[in-house]
């Protein structure tokens, strides 16, 4: 079948106008889709704006210069420099791609080639005058193109596509879960530091009032009033407690350390932070704590979406029984010494590619269980927020009510150790009794900072859990200042 310029021409444009009304309806489909979600347009924008800051964006930061970050500072430098949140934005855009290629089915497949060949003979005959030879050689070039498209298929490629679009949903969740663990961390630390430093504080107050405790056992002991073995008991509670500061200042630095790890900015140490521990009283009911984790929890929308993509696999597994309906088309051009053939075709069909019942079969069995798998981790996933966000509840409850106990603890051992130090200074006290009011009043001061550091670490696990920060109430229930402790 040969095909002369005109038709050649015409068959193009006939192929480019059925390419550009796919492109067409898959722009109209996408366009549609953004419109009828708002909050995915949102998500995407700042996705784009997370990546360009991310991929421009260094930190500032040098130890020559200091520095002083309040927890949001700390959340944002984390947001701006941690490799693991630009690794999680990357994975989108490469779960991204594959919608794109699942739609491509649509797309033409062109194919083409050259063919050289090379043929000749020998003729050998008799004549009048004697026996003539003659050689017969042909040179062939032939190139070729042809192209096929997929019209459609019965919803295979769709199938395909929408298992892609829920993969990519759902990788933009684990990146909303991955950031809201990195803000888990960060408060996390930046409380433990904020009673590490706590801790300093309170051993520097000790080393303090263990020399002068020493210098007031020796002056007994110079005037005869006090026995020596109140100097050595109190030089061994001054060595304890200046082991005690060595050991809480280590903790500190490997605290700084950590914090600026998590935060993207490890090599720098030089910065101290600007809150203290307190007790926020927070506007929630543990109803609502389990009904928004339901809603908002990356995880667990995470989890729908997998599910969902699973049972579009199963759709697609369905579907390959069907066929494929498409067009197609060639054209070869012979060029040689002796010939030139020029050749085409164009054509309409349904085909089946590699059919095999049992194989597709299989295919949808195992389909079929990875979706019922995805469902029962969904099912499994909800199980276990509703369960750490009443657990976190509960904890946040108890450890409220703790520190209001722990401030009544630590008001009686402050007045206890008044009470000792004062008669110590009068003589009337001794050794034992003072350290045994020290050691109490110490381990008040401490159980209360750590009473502190357990409910708002709770607090911070609390919201990881829910995947919101939680609303503050404007009372206070608990004012502690430093004359206080």
């Amino acid at each position: 079948m040969r095909f002369n310029k005109k038709q050649i021409i015409s068959l193009a444009i006939l192929s480019c106008f059925v390419l550009t009304s796919v492109d067409t309806v898959q722009a109209f489909s996408w366009g549609k889709s953004k419109k009828n979600n708002n909050t995915q347009a949102v998500t995407l924008t700042k996705t784009k704006t997370k990546k360009k800051n991310n991929t421009e964006e260094k930190p500032p930061y040098t130890n020559e210069v200091h520095s002083v970050f309040s927890l949001n500072d700390c959340v944002e430098n984390a947001i701006k420099y941690n490799p693991g949140i630009q690794a999680s934005i990357f994975n989108e855009e490469a779960y991204k791609t594959r919608i794109g290629q699942a739609w491509a089915n649509y797309f033409p497949s062109i194919s083409g080639g050259l063919d050289v060949s090379r043929s000749g003979n020998n003729y050998t005959g008799g004549g009048p005058a004697g026996v003539a030879t003659s050689q017969y050689l042909t040179m062939g070039y032939v190139p070729s193109v042809s192209a096929d498209m997929l019209i459609f298929d019965f919803g295979k490629t769709k199938a395909s596509a929408d298992m892609a679009k829920r993969m990519y949903e759902a990788s933009k969740e684990n990146t909303k879960e991955n950031i809201n663990t990195i803000i888990y961390n960060i408060k996390f630390t930046y409380y433990n530091i904020l009673f590490a430093q706590a801790q300093v504080h309170v051993y520097e107050d000790t080393v303090a009032d263990y020399q002068l405790q020493l210098d007031q056992a020796w002056g007994f002991y110079r005037y005869g009033t006090k026995p020596k073995v109140d100097v050595v008991t109190a030089e061994y509670n001054l060595g304890k407690a200046k082991l005690n500061l060595v050991k809480a200042k280590n903790v500190l630095e490997v605290a700084k350390v950590q914090l600026s790890q998590i935060m993207g900015i490890p090599e720098y140490t030089n910065y101290e932070l600007s809150d203290q521990l307190t007790l926020n009283i927070f506007d929630i009911t543990e109803e609502n704590a389990i009904n928004t984790a339901f809603e908002v929890r990356p995880e667990l929308i995470s989890a729908e979406k997998m599910a969902d993509a699973a049972k579009m696999n199963l759709r697609a597994a369905r579907r390959d029984f069907t066929p494929n309906l498409g067009i197609y088309g060639s054209y070869n051009n012979g060029l040689g010494n002796e010939y030139n053939v020029q050749s085409g075709q164009v054509g309409v069909g349904l085909t089946y590619n590699g059919l095999n019942i049992l194989r597709i079969k299989k295919q949808i069995d195992q389909a079929n269980a990875e979706y019922k798998r995805a469902k029962a981790e969904y099912e499994d996933t909800k199980h276990s927020v509703y369960f750490n966000v009443k657990k976190n509840y509960m904890e946040l409850e108890t450890n409220r009510e703790a520190i209001i106990i722990a401030k009544l603890a630590l008001d009686q051992a402050k007045e206890q150790y008044r009470q000792v130090t004062g008669r110590y200074k009068a003589g009337v006290g001794n050794a034992i009794e003072l350290k045994d009011g020290e050691n109490t009043y110490l381990n008040a001061r401490l159980d209360f900072y750590n009473a502190m550091l357990n409910y708002n670490n709770t607090a911070a696990s609390l919201e990881k859990e829910i995947g919101l920060p939680l609303k503050l109430k404007p009372e206070k229930v608990l004012d502690v200042t430093k004359e206080d402790l």
